[in-house]
C-alpha cells in the first residue's frame, strides 16, 4: 500500500486537468489523484472542448497539469499539446496512454510533451513523474523509452499532426463535408490532404489509408 502521506512535501498544490474520452479510466485515475493529496482539485473532461473553455477561464496563478490520452473520439491528442501550452501557462502535459508502436511513440516524444506514461503505469511510477516535472524536468516511463528503443524499422510517422487528425475523423465514418466543417477548413483542403496521404502510404482507397493508419496505431 502506498504512504499518501509521504507525498506532501511535493512542490505543487496545483490543479490536475485530466482528458481522456473513457470514462471508467479518466474517473479512476481522478480518485488517485485525489488521494495523494497533491493537487488542490482534481478536474475530468471527456471532451476536448470543454477542457479547452476550462482552461481559458482559468487565472493564470496556479500550476495545472494536464493529462491527455493519445486516443480521443474522432481524433488523437496531438493538435491540443501546444493548443493547451499556448491559452494557459503555466501547464505541464502528460501523454498518458496505452500505445506500444515504436515509431509513434518516437512522433509523439518530439512535440513539447513534460511527461509520458503507459495507462498501465504504477502508481509509484505516476508520482515520480510529477515529482520530475515539479524539478523541471521531463519524465518519460522507462516501459514507453524500451518500447521505443525496441523501434526495429527505419523510417519515421509519414503524416503530419493536421493529416493524422483528418484520419481520426475518417476513422469515424466522417465524410470530406463534415471533416471539414470539424476542422473550420476548406473541402478542397481535406481533399488535397486525403490525396498526399494516400500517395504517402501509397494506397488507392480511403479503405487501404485507414488499414495502413491502424497499422501503425495512429488511429
Amino acid at each position: 500500500m502506498i504512504d499518501f502521506s509521504s507525498f506532501e512535501q511535493l512542490p505543487t498544490k496545483g490543479i490536475a486537468v485530466i482528458l481522456d474520452d473513457h470514462s471508467l479510466f479518466a474517473e479512476s485515475f481522478s480518485v488517485f489523484l485525489e488521494k495523494t493529496g497533491i493537487f488542490k482539485s482534481v478536474f475530468v473532461f471527456t471532451d476536448d472542448s470543454k477542457a479547452n473553455s476550462f482552461l481559458l477561464r482559468l487565472s493564470g496563478n496556479m500550476h495545472v497539469f494536464v493529462f491527455l490520452d493519445y486516443y480521443l473520439k474522432e481524433k488523437t491528442g496531438l493538435p491540443l499539446i501546444s493548443e493547451f501550452k499556448r491559452i494557459y501557462k503555466p501547464l505541464s502535459l502528460i501523454i498518458i496512454s496505452s500505445m506500444t508502436n515504436p515509431m509513434l511513440i518516437e512522433h509523439v516524444m518530439i512535440h513539447p510533451i513534460d511527461g509520458f506514461l503507459g495507462k498501465s503505469s504504477e502508481a509509484s511510477e505516476i508520482i515520480q513523474c510529477i515529482k520530475m516535472i515539479c524539478q523541471q524536468g521531463r519524465y518519460v516511463s522507462p516501459r514507453i523509452e524500451e518500447m521505443r528503443l525496441e523501434r526495429n524499422q527505419p523510417g519515421t510517422i509519414p503524416f503530419t499532426d493536421r493529416e493524422i487528425e483528418i484520419l481520426g475523423y475518417f476513422a469515424e465514418g466522417l465524410s470530406v463535408i463534415r471533416t471539414a466543417e470539424k476542422m473550420n477548413l476548406s473541402s478542397h483542403t481535406i481533399v488535397s490532404h486525403r490525396r498526399r496521404m494516400m500517395a504517402k502510404a501509397k494506397v488507392k482507397s480511403i479503405t487501404e489509408l485507414l488499414w495502413f493508419a491502424r497499422k501503425l496505431d495512429l488511429i
